[in-house]
């Protein structure tokens, strides 16, 4: 299966802690924002919620090379200030690129992140995969740099340039084992922010890049993980979000599998609960509270060997809380809504983009439900033996 974004299935269609808590302290899960149109990243910026919404494409639509169906491409992307008690949304930055796949769901504002004054927000897929698109040749694949009056500038061209280090790779074949192989192809997702730049895993390339202070983009490691059944989704390890933890930067992937990176080498880590179940199936977005938990969001079931709707558990993803000095992981919160990316908020919850697939006034049917996009607020202990 080509892969050239995170829902090319979509048409088919913890507490884990120092001491455990009891049943009684068991999280509660609340949907306080409804009417967002895909939401993906969230993040907090002067204890204020920001979320990335991807959009719904727009009115410019082209062939996609490789693919059986045009995508449509527009400015309806967006970032967006949500209020935490009411659930209203306003708008911080509008005009943002996006583009709807058909099958394949839309892609915009993926990932955002941020650090000290700055809000980093990266844009999906890339300029080489929306011909003659002004505003894809513009803004797709960027990483871009926001202030608090809403007025951005482009961080850095990730999109660009991790396409053209795809190119040096033989493609895989269709429905084969294709070991050491790439898709020449790109969409950067998650970001983390940092001191001096950010970093950023690009679900397209299978790249984990760092980015400095001026805009310099350095590629870490290159995943090169292909799944021996290529029937099972994805076929490729497809990164999706980083974050910091106990020895390293960790990667989740939408293949399930979590790698553990030091300098430009890496390693896979196995999350499992206490009965030995793995615990993560398609991971799409990891944060971390600050003392040693971090969390991971599998944005739908059914991990390897795959099983496709409407038999598998697919249309619900969870949250998966996982303590990097421990090793003990569990499920915080189950049966979400495809539930995306998650930000730890000032009053120490969770806060965690569902209906990530979903537009702003609601689908009928499968995977949507007449539900729009919205964000969850998830209860975490706050006691001292949280």
């Amino acid at each position: 299966m080509r892969k050239r974004n995170l829902f090319a299935l979509l048409a088919a269609g913890v507490v884990a802690a120092l001491l455990p808590i009891p049943a009684a302290a068991a999280p509660s899960v609340t949907t306080f924002a409804t009417g967002l149109d895909s939401p993906r990243g969230v993040a907090f910026f002067h204890g204020k919620l920001l979320v990335g919404e991807a959009g719904h494409g727009g009115p410019t639509c082209f062939q996609i090379p490789g693919l059986p169906f045009e995508g449509c491409a527009g400015d309806s992307s967006r970032i967006s200030w949500v209020d935490t008690t009411t659930g209203a949304h306003t708008a911080l930055v509008t005009g943002l690129f996006s583009v709807s796949l058909g099958p394949e769901g839309v892609l915009g504002v993926s990932g955002l992140s941020v650090s000290a004054d700055r809000i980093l927000a990266q844009i999906g897929s890339t300029p080489s995969e929306n011909p003659g698109v002004a505003i894809g040749q513009q803004q797709a694949g960027r990483l871009i740099s926001v202030r608090a009056n809403g007025t951005w500038t482009s961080f850095a061209p990730i999109g660009a340039t991790d396409f053209t280090y795809t190119t040096q790779f033989t493609e895989p074949t269709p429905g084969v084992y294709s070991p050491n192989t790439q898709e020449h192809d790109s969409n950067p997702y998650g970001v983390l922010a940092t001191g001096e730049g950010a970093y950023v895993a690009d679900a397209g390339s299978n790249t984990l890049d760092r980015v400095n202070a001026d805009g310099q983009i350095n590629i870490l490691i290159h995943d090169l993980w292909r799944d021996p059944d290529p029937n099972n989704f994805p076929s490729d390890a497809v990164p999706t979000c980083v974050v910091r933890g106990e020895g390293g930067l960790l990667v989740g992937e939408l293949s399930g599998r979590l790698i553990r990176v030091k300098g430009t080498s890496f390693s896979p880590v196995v999350v499992k609960d206490a009965a030995g179940n793995s615990l993560l199936t398609h991971v799409t977005g990891c944060t971390s509270d600050g003392r040693g938990n971090v969390y991971f969001v599998n944005m739908f079931g059914s991990g390897a060997p795959f099983t496709p709707p409407p038999t598998s558990n697919f249309f619900f993803g969870n949250v998966v809380q996982y303590n990097t000095e421990t090793g003990k992981a569990s499920v915080l919160a189950d049966h979400l809504n495809f539930p995306n990316m998650a930000a730890v908020g000032p009053d120490g919850n969770l806060y965690v983009s569902t209906g990530a697939i979903c537009g702003s006034t609601g689908v009928a049917g499968p995977p949507c439900f007449g539900a729009t996009g919205s964000v969850t607020r998830i209860t975490l202990a706050h006691g001292e033996n949280d």
